[in-house]
């Protein structure tokens, strides 16, 4: 008896936990980066990240901030009419100043991506800094990370959608990069000593109610790493699996691309990538488009495919005669009747009309 009642509490537990993490995938962007800084700033966390050194934070591979992160010409683009507009815009422009004073390496190696063991001092001084700039950056930083959105909003979006940017998709010196738009975002997942957090708790380095705000830290910490992680993911089968149309811009470039597929792929489950996906657009060298634009459906592809043939034609090519350019031009191969219902779907008619008309559709 006692046993089901413990599994029952170990099921019922599990469960919570995944309706928490699915809420977690499905926060808006701007409440998710919110959450960050409220972890990040908890004193519980400063003390395993700067003193005990039992939580640390690892890039993620082929990632790093937006070039466009402190575009002066992107501020333009902000909604000045926004609550606090204008203390914000001040912070984008203090950040810039401090970051060109700095200089672009060392503002990435000192403050978006610092080593824990490194004090305030030392990285005052080996940036040139008075100790009192340096600490104003950690905090611009903070905010800048929160109000990434203020900075770069999207373009997308209608009453129904609201879309929030999260990355640029950017060109470097070994292909596509993800450069992400929040500081916070860039410097990656947090890394959890187990074992030498165990080695504390044994050796009673926390009260009673430290130790239940540790449980409660940690558990934010994973659900933070799981999102962060599942966005990477989706990001980077992106860039493998759409790679011509990042080269090129066309449209037609796009690889038909499931879910499903991105699910086998990432390892992910097929509702965290419909969540994570939901409401979240990347800038390209093309220009702004929703991560679900990534994933055209078969049917869509093949479809823009017929046109393409159609359009192309110099004389007016049959279904059957289509069918068998998809299958060796594109290597799609599909029936005669499926051709035709998508020529049908292009409102198009069939080839002896169009040869009727003199060719025209």
């Amino acid at each position: 008896m006692k046993q089901k009642q413990v599994t029952g509490m170990r099921q019922e537990m599990r469960l919570s936990a995944l309706m928490e993490q699915a809420q977690v995938l499905e926060m808006p962007e701007d409440d998710f980066l919110r959450l960050v800084k409220e972890v990040e700033q908890s004193p519980l966390f400063r003390r395993l990240f700067e003193h005990e050194r039992v939580v640390r934070r690892e890039r993620l591979p082929g990632s790093d901030v937006s070039r466009r992160l402190f575009d002066t010409e992107a501020m333009a683009a902000a909604d000045t009419g926004s609550f606090d507009a204008e203390s914000l815009l001040s912070t984008r422009q203090d950040l810039a100043g401090l970051a060109r004073k700095v200089g672009p390496d060392k503002f990435k190696r000192y403050f978006l991506y610092p080593e824990p063991e490194l004090s305030v001092e030392e990285i005052a001084d080996a940036c040139g800094l008075t100790t009192e700039e340096a600490r104003r950056i950690n905090s611009l930083v903070d905010d800048f990370s929160v109000a990434a959105e203020f900075y770069h909003p999207s373009a997308l979006g209608d009453r129904v959608v609201r879309y929030s940017r999260v990355a640029a998709i950017e060109r470097g010196p070994g292909g596509f990069v993800i450069g992400y738009y929040s500081p916070g975002h860039a410097r990656g997942r947090y890394i959890i000593d187990y074992e030498k957090l165990a080695r504390l708790k044994e050796a009673g380095a926390f009260t009673a109610a430290e130790a239940r705000d540790l449980r409660d830290l940690l558990r934010k910490l994973e659900m933070i790493n799981r999102r962060r992680d599942t966005l990477f993911r989706i990001l980077e089968t992106v860039i493998a699996r759409q790679n011509l149309y990042l080269e090129t811009g066309d449209p037609k470039a796009l690889l038909p691309f499931t879910q499903r597929e991105a699910a086998r792929i990432t390892g992910l489950a097929p509702s965290s990538i419909s969540r994570c996906l939901a409401g979240r657009s990347v800038d390209t060298p093309w220009g702004e488009k929703a991560l679900r634009d990534f994933f055209p459906r078969p049917r869509r592809f093949r479809r823009e495919l017929v046109a393409r043939l159609i359009a192309g034609e110099e004389e007016p090519l049959s279904d059957e005669l289509m069918r068998r350019r998809l299958r060796d031009n594109f290597g799609v191969a599909i029936s005669r009747r499926a051709v035709a219902s998508l020529r049908k779907e292009l409102k198009i008619p069939n080839s002896w009309k169009r040869h009727r008309a003199g060719g025209g559709v």
